[in-house]
């Protein structure tokens, strides 16, 4: 049965029950759910409601502490580690040489810490607040300190510290980027940003596997001139 089919049926079956059996059957389903979906499905019953669903002050405090950890990453004082490695290509004087780059375990808590609140915030409905973090991601200049392979030296000494492309960095962050830039478009597009389709472009080249139609999938409002806005973005890729 297709989703079609099954919603066909569904809405079929559902016009044969009571108000108290169509709670009794929801109350049965929350038990197959994954606990995942319970703020969702709050947020979202609200949203239907038209009442306003404001974060609290553990969100924002949140919020808060994670856009200081990039201001920290900017300055250099959380880092990226790295190593070099002989790729195994030799010219005539000497061997090619590429490298490996991996978040410090307190990186890796920003980059999860971020990504779940983007999560969040787009339940929410703080679309803003949702493209400050993405673009916190993407934009914040890392540091990366060059440490020995770990194949040959144990030690801790660390060797070189220099700036690190975000490109070569981006396959290491530990989250699911691709998704995260999902949450940052949608988030455009329902705040209705003047400049949307500027960093919509920008981030697709930052994550070329974003298919813009996933937007549909995502967050508790629906995009109700999706087709508009698809059509006006297929015209300004072309332009550019």
């Amino acid at each position: 049965m297709n989703i079609e089919n099954f919603k066909m049926e569904l809405n079929k079956e559902l016009k044969t029950l009571s108000a108290h059996e169509v709670i009794d059957l929801i109350n049965g389903l929350i038990d197959k759910l994954p606990s995942d979906y319970y703020e969702y499905i709050i947020c979202k019953i609200k949203n239907f409601k038209g009442e306003q669903n404001n974060i609290d002050e553990d969100i924002l405090k949140k919020y808060n502490e994670i856009l200081t950890k990039y201001e920290e990453i900017e300055n250099g004082e959380i880092c990226f580690k790295g190593y070099s490695y002989e790729t195994g290509t030799y010219s005539y004087y000497d061997a090619d040489i590429d490298y490996v780059y991996y978040p410090t375990h307190e990186l890796e808590e920003v980059f999860a810490d971020t990504y779940e609140l983007i999560k969040k915030l787009v339940l929410y409905r703080e679309y803003g607040r949702v493209i400050t973090l993405f673009e916190s991601i993407i934009n914040t200049n890392y540091t990366c300190e060059e440490v020995g392979n770990p194949d040959y030296d144990n030690s801790d000494e660390i060797y070189d510290t220099f700036e690190v492309d975000f490109d070569m960095a981006k396959n290491n962050l530990g989250i699911d980027l691709n998704k995260a830039c999902l949450y940052a478009i949608y988030s455009l597009i329902m705040s209705n940003k003047s400049n949307k389709y500027d960093k919509i472009f920008d981030y697709i080249k930052i994550c070329p596997n974003v298919n813009i139609k996933d937007v549909l999938k995502i967050g508790i409002e629906k995009i109700d001139n999706f087709n508009e806005i698809y059509s006006e973005w297929i015209k300004y890729n072309e332009n550019k």
